[in-house]
């Protein structure tokens, strides 16, 4: 069985037939990669701008308790929540007879506006870790952007999937499709984006053996001298359950027998 020959222009063409399936295919991809790469670097931007203290649920119940002095109070500037800002605790306690300066991020309006350079606040200290046992700690997130990005990525690939699903078909009957005949049904138009025309294209719907068939082509001088009834070209796969039209254009572009 000889197999015709195609490129990727073909397959573009047959690609921009379909402008939904493709423009949002890509978009959605696209969109979801470029948001992940600034989001990433904003969110490490704003990581460093703050301590973050790991395993705090074992300093809490594990750590040893003690009272620090606190030497700093700084707001987190470049956040901003409801008109308020995180803090920056900075504080020193004695670990093991030597003096261990550490800081914590938190969000508590309510508590850290009555602080002031001097206070005593308790503390629970383990490995050379602590944290202020009446305070949460703050962290950044914006794990909810993640989601929203990782759901438009995996539409996009659906999109993505779906149009490739259905250029691979009609590309397998334009390399080793037998050439038959069928009759128009009808002809539908599809008008594509308003303003650009792109993704013009017209449905055929032809009948052929006992089979009913739809295909799309963007080849308009096809059906210039054709109406329903008139016999139209196809391509039939080798077990005849799929079919396309014949692509005259493609076939003289790529040298088809």
């Amino acid at each position: 069985m000889t197999e015709r020959k195609t490129n990727f222009k073909t397959i573009w063409q047959r690609a921009k037939i379909r402008p939904i399936l493709l423009l949002f295919g890509f978009q959605g991809i696209g969109f979801a990669l470029l948001l992940f790469l600034p989001m990433g670097l904003m969110i490490n931007s704003l990581g460093n701008s703050f301590p973050f203290v790991e395993n705090t649920e074992r300093i809490q119940s594990d750590g040893i308790k003690a009272n620090a002095t606190l030497t700093g109070i700084k707001g987190i500037d470049n956040i901003t929540i409801n008109g308020n800002n995180p803090k920056i605790l900075t504080y020193e306690f004695d670990n093991n007879g030597e003096k261990k300066e550490s800081k914590f991020s938190v969000f508590e309006p309510e508590k850290t506006d009555n602080l002031k350079i001097g206070d005593i606040i308790p503390i629970k200290h383990l490995n050379g870790k602590s944290i202020p046992t009446e305070f949460e700690q703050y962290s950044f997130s914006m794990d909810f952007m993640y989601y929203i990005a990782g759901v438009v990525f995996l539409i996009g690939l659906i999109l993505c999937y779906l149009l490739h699903s259905r250029i691979n078909k009609e590309i397998s009957l334009y390399k080793t499709g037998r050439i038959a005949e069928g009759k128009i049904v009808s002809i539908s138009h599809n008008k594509g984006f308003t303003f650009s025309k792109f993704g013009s294209s017209m449905d055929v719907h032809y009948e052929y053996g006992n089979n009913l068939a739809k295909s799309r082509t963007n080849n308009f001088a096809l059906t210039n001298n054709k109406s329903i009834g008139d016999s139209i070209k196809i391509l039939v796969s080798q077990d005849g359950n799929s079919s396309c039209i014949y692509p005259e254009l493609i076939a003289k572009i790529n040298g088809w027998k």
